[in-house]
């Protein structure tokens, strides 16, 4: 089980406040995101970043609107958070929490000198000075016996340990992300959506996670992505709008958020005309 720490002076933390007044949201429900984010770091392959994060979802578990849920993610950027990265998450978070280590060491120390128990104990029964000597009336196999006699040490019980050592926790390195070359991309399959002309840290964020995704880390996929998207009028603009709602038109930053990104792969703009 993972666990997640709170520091002592965490619900009066000025930032909450902070957060709150920029996102014009509550401060319950910035800890709430916060919390959730908390959870969703520890799960990670590498803890301490946001892996899957979907504002949509955690709007849903926490009874919000997806832009409430999205306006307090964006104020935390430079504040608790760095693109995807939770601050000061190594300082406040250890590696292990249950001593699972600790006691993994101690049991193999245990077996160890149990074995050497167990090895000096045979070599004790075998060399004992009162031990009875045998006449030796086989002298066609004494040279397979003394061959084999060192091979043959009974270790009773060692032989079927209880409890397996534990294993050191695996870590996957991901490769860093390209992020000028996907925007390079973008500009070239989707010449006529708005241009991504700063890539700001909530930009590369995105990036980040998306590049990680699996099997989403190359440039190929990406150039399909982007093809497939050129292929929805509605994405392209291409879709009349109202007096009230102009034509909807999508840029990299949209087209990279997680819920969006899914709707789009599952072809829902692709057909009649929708909304954002």
């Amino acid at each position: 089980m993972l666990w997640v720490r709170l520091w002592a002076d965490m619900p009066n933390d000025p930032k909450w406040r902070t957060i709150a007044r920029v996102s014009k949201q509550k401060i319950g429900d910035v800890i709430a995101v916060f919390i959730h984010m908390m959870t969703n770091a520890s799960q990670a392959d590498e803890r301490g970043y946001l892996e899957n994060w979907s504002d949509e979802d955690i709007a849903s578990a926490l009874d919000l609107e997806t832009e409430n849920v999205t306006a307090i993610r964006e104020a935390m950027q430079g504040r608790v958070l760095d693109g995807d990265r939770l601050k000061g998450w190594e300082t406040r978070q250890p590696h292990r929490e249950d001593g699972s280590a600790e006691r993994a060491k101690a049991w193999r120390e245990k077996k160890k000198s149990e074995s050497e128990q167990q090895v000096k104990l045979c070599e004790r029964n075998r060399t004992q000075p009162n031990a009875e000597k045998r006449p030796d009336t086989d002298t066609d196999t004494d040279t397979e016996n003394k061959t084999n006699t060192s091979t043959n040490v009974d270790v009773g019980p060692l032989a079927d340990a209880s409890e397996p050592p534990a294993r050191p926790a695996l870590r996957i390195v991901k490769s860093p992300c390209p992020y000028q070359a996907i925007v390079d991309l973008y500009h070239e399959v989707l010449p006529r959506l708005r241009r991504c002309r700063a890539l700001t840290e909530t930009r590369k964020g995105y990036l980040r996670q998306r590049w990680n995704d699996k099997p989403g880390n190359d440039l190929g996929t990406w150039r399909k992505y982007f093809e497939y998207v050129s292929e929805s009028p509605f994405l392209m603009g291409d879709k009349p709008g109202t007096v009230d709602r102009p034509p909807f038109e999508a840029d990299l930053e949209w087209l990279c958020k997680p819920s969006n990104l899914a709707k789009v792969l599952e072809g829902k703009y692709h057909g009649v005309a929708a909304h954002a």
